[in-house]
């Protein structure tokens, strides 16, 4: 069986350098040599991130032809639960956690915008719950709710709610056996949503950060404009920002006081 490691948050693309991605988990699964299909352990501690990368690497995993095996090792947050469910046999070490919440996303325009917005949520929150009842015994509107409320679970809780499978003490198979702390989890789940605000789609292209880091904008001298421009109306080009916000379709965590 092989071993397979995917720490870090959940995106399309890589950022930041601490990404996990759908092609990166395809590249890890489909790797080639004399074990090519044959099952995998895959071990799992993210604090989620994209709903639309997650699913992607759920249906990468329900599609591969060997046996997949996930351990939780740490923390499964958000996103990162969708992605677990795939799994033929999920588990978790006995000092992990487990979190699931209502998917949230950037939102701006009108009041048809806006109710375009709500209706994606709820779509999105109906394809998660989906998600969960191929593996959970708990009814649509008692996940639905613990979604609404941000449910932290220990794996013995996960456990009962028919999350995961089973429970795993730490050193079997070499299955470390974390005791994660819910508040630095909370903080690391927030921090993904805070620094993907630095890359909104509207930013300039002298605004975007590195590694989290904002550049400052560059200085540039105004030009004047050509005498026969100067009485035009510029030609609107590019994509509207509110369209742009629409397309982003990231799970971000919601902000609780």
């Amino acid at each position: 069986m092989r071993e397979i490691s995917l720490n870090g948050y959940i995106d399309d693309e890589e950022y930041f350098g601490d990404e996990i991605t759908p092609g990166m988990l395809h590249d890890l699964l489909y790797e080639p040599g004399p074990n090519e299909y044959e099952d995998v352990h895959i071990r799992l501690n993210s604090y989620g991130g994209s709903c639309n990368a997650a699913v992607r690497m759920h249906d990468e995993l329900t599609d591969y032809p060997g046996r997949v095996i996930i351990t939780v090792s740490g923390t499964a947050a958000s996103a990162a639960t969708v992605l677990a469910m795939a799994a033929d046999y999920l588990e978790m070490t006995s000092g992990s956690l487990w979190m699931i919440h209502d998917p949230s996303m950037l939102a701006v325009g009108n009041e048809h915008d806006l109710n375009d917005a709500i209706a994606l949520l709820r779509a999105c929150k109906e394809s998660i719950i989906n998600v969960y009842r191929k593996r959970c015994r708990m009814g649509h509107d008692e996940i639905s709710d613990m979604m609404t409320k941000t449910t932290w679970m220990d794996s013995q809780t996960a456990m009962s709610n028919g999350f995961i499978d089973s429970v795993v003490s730490g050193g079997n198979n070499g299955i470390v056996n974390a005791i994660s702390d819910r508040v630095l989890a909370e903080k690391m789940v927030q921090n993904w949503a805070d620094r993907h605000k630095a890359r909104r789609p509207d930013a300039s292209e002298d605004m975007r950060c590195e590694k989290g880091a904002p550049m400052a904008p560059q200085e540039k001298e105004p030009q004047p404009a050509p005498a026969d421009e100067k009485n035009q109306i510029p030609e609107e080009t590019g994509t509207p920002v509110s369209q742009l916000y629409k397309r982003l379709a990231l799970i971000m965590p919601t902000r609780r006081t």
